[in-house]
């Protein structure tokens, strides 16, 4: 795949070693490292494979001894074999031990000063639209809304300067990155197809919280839900739910519309941690890692749901390509854009609140690694991306200080102290804080080598990754923790592990493939870095590979094929036939829809539903799937007959039973004794999964 860069840009590419030394030596103690390395690593993933959970902490320590042995192998490598030469210039903008940064921003203020104007109208549409959100209601957003992009729009003009002009060389330069931009687009079509091909199908269910979010895409279109900057179902910020409408306004209240925005943001966020992780490691690492994203399994569902969590990446992403822009070119517009993100990500999923904190994590790491110089370079760009973080974010920072339970109900919900659930567990378990959290931690840092998904977002019986796929994220993970402050791993070591801490150590039943798929991205990060460590030891150290310059990338380029290949048929071939996804009370929810469309029930219908109270005729995919069905629930089981006059007049009932209130069929029938039973079998295993009674026209 990196054939035609390799002598650009290799994936490795060693120098001379030390002539004094005994590299035959060298070389032989490096491969039997890395040997006991790999046979630690595959004997803990057969550990964690193999035997109960009970005996797991063998499985740890062999993980342990692994990531010493690779990490060790790969010291002496770089320092005696030749250190590798994949990474771009990362060199952070740096200015004079005075700060006289503040005089040229006066003078440049001066010599531009509508650029002072656009600043206070940005500042005034902002305050203008902040009071008009502190009414209790308006009869129309529109105004608002544009004011609020209005306001961010000028405050990025404002600050942006002037544009830089192109290079001379640009036309030179263009045709030297023809290869490197072909197989990007390459990668990003993969990327597309494979979320967007067929998906109002797979996965074949729609859940219950797809459904509710397309409801409440559907209340936006009806005028129901108008305001954009506040919070809705399950404190979920209404933004999302209008991005959603953009699809099903058009192509109606079908899978494929609610689905099809999350799909091409999942593509999208391919192209974005491409050119992250090539500002960070260079373009071969990026093509590598773009392209095993691209067919991950789990991110590949989450794409394909209709379902807002699959935006956590994409935030998370872009925001850290902005800094590290920013980190090295100085430039206002990369520290505004950089806050823009961060900002806009309070309006989705509340997950993606996370970009907040990792962006000024990031900025306290560059201010305290490169100390005062960096500082008097750099803190007007850190001032423009909080004041553009505060005009993109501010209506929902004042629906978070106004209605605090509502901005994190959510957490509120979920969260291991603020629940209520820690204390619980306590009673449950008769054990202290101090386990129970190490627990947690442990289950979640686990997630991808040892623990399956726990909920139906997924639902896999395996952990995130498995095999060799888990075995080379482990080396990598390990690896780059061993070296936590190397700036060019630093953003994907606290992307990684912020979110395992934030949403799964600290949250009920980790892991919860809901809330950790934002890690997707930094865990294919660390496989690639595995991958490409394991590939330049053995360039360096066997003979036949190496005078072989372009050996390291074909075999690291074969590696990733053959995993991309694993992780697909997984996905297609082997997870989604089993239909866990959604849980079996979204998939009798789907045999309700199918039913109500076969038989194209509309408005002159009702669902008589005896589902309670296990299920009702509410469910999210039923309301967003069948909406112009009328449902009704009978709530108390039947003990004598069903009285025509409770169900509403000139509506043709059709009856549907889950299987344990089936028995109520007779009472029904002892009022409409001339209908049709039908018998609906579950797709998991065949059995009856609901019994409908369709009362004929005349009854």
């Amino acid at each position: 795949m990196s054939a035609d860069l390799s002598a650009a840009d290799p994936i490795l590419r060693s120098t001379v070693g030390p002539p004094t030394i005994n590299r035959t030596a060298v070389r032989a103690a490096t491969l039997i490292l890395l040997l006991i390395a790999l046979t630690f690593a595959i004997a803990g993933q057969r550990h964690f494979r193999t035997r109960p959970e009970s005996d797991w902490d063998a499985g740890i320590t062999y993980y342990l001894l692994a990531i010493g042995a690779f990490s060790l192998a790969v010291f002496i490598g770089d320092r005696r074999l030749g250190k590798i030469e994949n990474e771009p210039l990362l060199t952070p903008l740096l200015g004079d031990d005075r700060p006289a940064y503040r005089q040229a921003v006066t003078q440049a203020a001066r010599r531009h000063r509508w650029r002072a104007g656009a600043l206070m109208l940005a500042a005034l549409l902002m305050w203008i639209l902040l009071d008009q959100l502190r009414q209790s209601a308006l009869p129309d957003y529109a105004l608002p809304f544009w004011m609020w992009v209005g306001a961010i729009g000028v405050y990025v003009i404002a600050v942006a300067g002037r544009r830089p002009a192109l290079p001379p060389d640009w036309r030179w330069r263009l045709k030297e990155q023809r290869g490197l931009m072909a197989l990007v687009a390459a990668i990003f079509i993969a990327a597309l197809v494979l979320r967007v091909w067929n998906v109002g199908g797979i996965p074949p269910t729609v859940s219950g919280d797809e459904g509710s979010q397309g409801v409440e895409a559907l209340k936006f279109l009806r005028g129901e839900l108008r305001n954009p900057f506040v919070t809705s179902w399950l404190s979920v910020p209404t933004m999302s739910f209008i991005f959603n409408a953009l699809t099903i306004g058009p192509l109606g209240h079908t899978a494929f519309a609610l689905r099809l925005p999350w799909a091409v943001i999942g593509a999208i966020t391919i192209g974005v941690v491409f050119v992250l992780v090539r500002r960070l490691k260079g373009a071969s690492f990026a093509l590598l890692t773009a392209a095993l994203l691209a067919a991950y399994h789990y991110h590949i569902h989450f794409s394909r749901l209709g379902s807002n969590q699959i935006a956590d990446a994409f935030f998370m992403a872009a925001a850290f390509w902005f800094l590290y822009r920013a980190y090295s070119r100085g430039r206002a517009i990369d520290w505004a854009l950089a806050g823009v993100v961060a900002g806009l990500a309070q309006y989705f999923y509340a997950g993606a609140r996370f970009t907040t904190i990792m962006a000024g994590v990031t900025v306290a790491w560059f201010v305290l690694r490169e100390g005062r110089r960096f500082w008097n370079a750099q803190w007007t760009g850190i001032a423009i991306g909080v004041g553009a973080f505060l005009i993109t974010a501010g209506p929902m920072l004042q629906h978070a200080i106004r209605f605090p339970d509502d901005y994190d109900a959510r957490l509120n919900s979920v969260g291991v102290f603020q629940s209520g659930w820690l204390m619980r567990e306590q009673g449950v378990r008769h054990q202290g804080v101090a386990p129970i959290l190490l627990d947690q931690f442990k289950r979640a840092a686990l997630s991808y080598s040892a623990y399956p998904d726990r909920v139906s977002w997924y639902g896999g019986q395996q952990p995130f990754f498995d095999g060799a796929w888990a075995v080379l994220f482990m080396l990598g993970l390990g690896y780059a923790t061993l070296r936590p402050f190397d700036r060019r791993r630093f953003p994907m070591l606290i992307w990684w592990w912020g979110g395992i801490i934030l949403g799964g150590m600290l949250t009920e039943s980790p892991p919860s493939s809901q809330r950790l798929i934002t890690t997707a991205p930094p865990a294919v990060f660390f496989v690639v870095l595995g991958l490409v460590q394991i590939a330049s030891l053995l360039q360096r150290a066997l003979p036949p590979l190496r005078g072989a310059t372009r050996a390291a990338p074909a075999l690291a380029a074969a590696s990733v094929m053959v995993l991309s290949t694993l992780s697909l048929n997984y996905y297609f071939a082997e997870y989604t036939p089993t239909l866990v996804y959604g849980n079996p009370t979204a998939v009798a929810a789907m045999g309700i829809v199918r039913y109500a469309q076969e038989k194209q029930l509309g408005p002159d219908d009702v669902m008589v539903f005896f589902g309670a109270p296990r299920m009702y005729i509410d469910f999210g995919s039923i309301a967003y799937l069948a909406p112009e069905v009328p449902g009704l629930d009978i709530h108390e089981p039947l003990t004598t007959t069903l009285s025509a006059e409770a169900l509403p007049p000139h509506l043709r009932p059709t009856f549907i039973f889950l299987p344990e209130r089936v028995n109520e069929l007779d009472f029904v029938k002892q009022t409409y004794p001339s209908g049709e039973i039908e018998m609906i079998a579950s797709p998991q295993d065949g059995s009856t999964m609901l019994v409908v009674y369709r009362v004929k026209r005349d009854e």
